[in-house]
Parts: structure tokens; sequence; C-alpha cells
């Protein structure tokens, strides 16, 4: 008979081999992916690659949370304690909180990795097609397109925004270049006084993420020659949403494995917790691409999960 001790080293040693061989495929399934989008040409040689994002240590959608998440969890526990909440309603946000990332290989789609909160059993699909829930606000949207394109271009003549109040962000080819009408969940209020149609507009949606340090909404500008690379967005709890206002040309964005165009007037939507990067091939003569960008929930979040979630990740 064996000693009960060999057991003990057979369970550990088995248990690393698993852990080896698991994180092998997660990475070995990562290189693959990336390894077929440069063959196709949606991904450009390594020095192109990293994108080049914000450095703040205030901003939410960049910094890492992972040693305050046993922090925020208590505060969450007794917020909803002291406000007569349902702490049970809300595992998956708990869940989420004492995740490790490493424990999320096997469970994520491997080109998912958002940066700061994954909160499982929710729907994954890079693009969102059909969507009944979110079919209200899309429609409100495309049925004002003109009424955005309209008060973009009256914005653009005025000397002052046409150069200030923008948030450009840095790309290693070309410009891009953000003006927000809710930036981390914060009104911007010289924006929507200068455009009050599309402040108004924003205010009818339904899923909009207001109140949500993950949710933003703005006119989103790519000059012609920019290459936005590839990156991840923090979080998998939105849906973001691009309206086509102006679409030359040559420009395209690639989600996951998929590269698709705007269509002016029409909305596309996705899930920005995949890898997804941006093209606008067009030349110095070309028009910008400009979208209308807004930050709808993941239908699939409950109404007491978004307020565990705006406590825990407030507007910044």
């Amino acid at each position: 008979m064996l000693d009960p001790s060999t057991y003990s080293v057979a369970y550990y040693f088995a248990t690393f081999v698993a852990i080896c061989i698991a994180t092998w495929w997660y990475c070995n399934n990562i290189q693959r992916h990336r390894n077929h989008l440069r063959r196709i040409g949606m991904l450009n040689s390594a020095s192109e690659e990293e994108y080049s994002k914000c450095t703040s240590p205030g901003c939410l959608r960049c910094r890492s949370n992972g040693r305050a998440r046993g922090q925020m969890l208590q505060k969450l526990v007794k917020h909803f304690h002291d406000n007569d909440l349902a702490i049970s309603a809300v595992q998956r946000v708990i869940k989420a909180l004492q995740q490790k990332d490493d424990t999320l290989q096997s469970s994520r789609h491997p080109m998912q990795q958002p940066t700061v909160l994954y909160l499982q059993d929710l729907d994954t699909k890079p693009v969102w097609t059909g969507s009944i829930t979110l079919e209200r606000d899309v429609n409100t949207l495309e049925k004002n397109a003109e009424v955005l394109q309209s008060e973009f271009s009256e914005l653009m003549k005025d000397v002052w925004f046409r150069e200030n109040g923008w948030k450009k962000n840095s790309t290693p080819k070309g410009h891009w270049r953000a003006l927000y009408f809710m930036n981390q969940g914060v009104r911007v209020q010289e924006t929507c006084q200068k455009c009050p149609k599309t402040a108004k507009i924003l205010e009818k949606l339904k899923f909009l993420m207001k109140d949500s340090g993950f949710g933003n909404a703005c006119f989103s500008v790519v000059d012609p020659g920019t290459h936005i690379t590839g990156h991840y967005g923090p979080c998998n709890i939105r849906v973001r949403c691009h309206l086509g206002l102006q679409v030359p040309e040559g420009c395209a964005i690639t989600v996951g494995e998929r590269r698709l165009t705007w269509t002016e007037g029409r909305c596309l939507l996705f899930d920005d917790s995949f890898y997804h990067e941006v093209h606008h091939h067009g030349n110095q003569h070309d028009p910008p691409r400009v979208v209308f960008m807004v930050d709808f929930w993941h239908p699939q979040v409950t109404s007491l999960e978004r307020t565990a979630l705006n406590f825990l990740y407030p507007p910044q």
C-alpha cells in the first residue's frame, strides 16, 4: 500500500501540470490569433502593436485596481447593508471582485481581455447585431443622425471649439481626437451647451451608461492616415455604439477577427473588451472619419448590478 503522502504529492504535481497546460494553451491561442491577423493584414508590425493610452493614475479605464478589490468588496457589502439592498442579488459582481485574472483564462474568449473588470455569464460576442433590447436606443440615434451631423458641422465652424476641448489620443500614426458630452460618467457642460440637440437626444437613451465611470459619449474623429493600434477596453459590462456621421472610403474597424466598416446614419455595436483597432487609409486630401460614440449597458446587467457597479466605479 502506498503512503498517503504519495497521493498528496501526486495530486499537487497533477494540478501543477494542468495549470501549465492551461497557461500554454491560452498564450498559444492568443499568439495564433495575432499571427492570423498579421497574415491577413489586420495587424501591423510589432513596432505598431502597442496602443499608447492614457497614463494618468486616476484614469479608471487605464489603471489596474487588482490590489484594491478586497477593500472595494468590503465597501460594497457595507453600502448594500446600510441601504437595505439585497447583496445576494449581485453575486456576479462579488465574484468579479474576488476573481484572480489568471483563473479567467479558460472561461474568456482568447481575444477578450478587459483591463479592469470582467463580469461572468454575460452573452459574449465581439459584434452585436439585431439586439432587440437595444433596438429602441439604436433607432433613436439613427433617426436623429442628421441632427447630430448638423450640430457637428456647426461645431467645426466655431474657431474656439475646433481647437479646444478635444481629448487627443496617442497613436503611432496619424491623429485621433474626441469631444466628449460625457467622459467617464461626467457630463461635459461646455459641449452639451454648444450642441443642445445632441445633448437632449442623449437624455432619451434608456441604456446610456450615465452615473458610471465606464460610460462615455462623444464625437470621435480619426484623420486620414491614422492607425489606432489594437487594444482592449476596460470591461465587458458595456456595448459600445458608433453612429456613422462621416465615413470616407478606406476606413475600417477590426473587432476580434471581424473587419467592419461604418455606414453613415447607421449604428455599429461591438464589445470593446475584445481586441480592436481602427484604420483610416485615406490621404491628406480626404475628410476625417467621424462617428458619434455612446456606451450602453450590457442588456444582461441587472438593475441592482448597475447600482453596485456605479457605486464601485463612480463617475471620474
